[in-house]
């Protein structure tokens, strides 16, 4: 409701993709302030990883970080890799910040990164059916009572209600979302950061 779809085939930016799960790249303008980059199939391509820890890289502050999570899933690990994120999922968190379940579905987590930190989040993707993440705007106590009610939310809402400038948001189809005020990043600059980190 309220936005322009605009969809460009990754194959247009000749960056590699998997036949069976090709990558693409979408694009929403909402129509009441918010601008989005969807990346389809990212967690299918070899370089996942990489690619993911980059772009939160290049556009998250190295301060304190809060994330939201929806239901646990694992759809993307073996048994033996998802019992051993669930207990050090809570350790990460606890060691330098903090973590708290809200309901049976709903998890929240705040935590300020260092550098080496980044590769632990694309576990967290997988561990998670939805994660969000951004530089808050907000106090804590705001941001959990926000999530609590997450299924009356739609993820740019985060932006719309100036809770963050940029919002990162995964799901468990394999996508991963980035959600910004296009005051204050431009869409044709982030864009241009994402083509070129997705090829290579």
């Amino acid at each position: 409701m309220g936005s322009i779809a605009i969809r460009q085939d990754i194959e247009y930016w000749r960056v590699f993709c998997l036949k069976k799960r090709q990558m693409t790249i979408e694009e929403y303008k909402n129509i009441l302030g918010a601008h989005t980059i969807i990346i389809n199939n990212v967690r299918y391509q070899k370089a996942f990883p990489s690619i993911v820890e980059k772009i939160i890289k290049q556009f998250l502050v190295d301060e304190e970080i809060f994330f939201g999570f929806c239901r646990t899933d694992g759809v993307n690990l073996v048994s033996e890799q998802q019992m051993k994120l669930k207990s050090e999922i809570p350790l990460f968190f606890n060691k330098n910040g903090d973590i708290q379940k809200l309901s049976e579905y709903l998890t929240v987590a705040r935590i300020n990164l260092r550098n080496r930190d980044y590769s632990f989040i694309p576990l967290i993707f997988d561990y998670y059916l939805e994660t969000i993440m951004f530089n808050p705007k907000v106090d804590w106590e705001k941001f959990k009572q926000y999530h609590y009610n997450y299924q009356e939310h739609r993820f740019d809402d985060i932006v719309l209600k100036h809770f963050a400038e940029i919002l990162f948001c995964y799901l468990d189809s394999g996508d991963f979302l980035i959600c910004f005020n296009p005051q204050m990043y431009n869409p044709g600059d982030v864009r241009n950061i994402v083509v070129k980190i997705l090829q290579g």
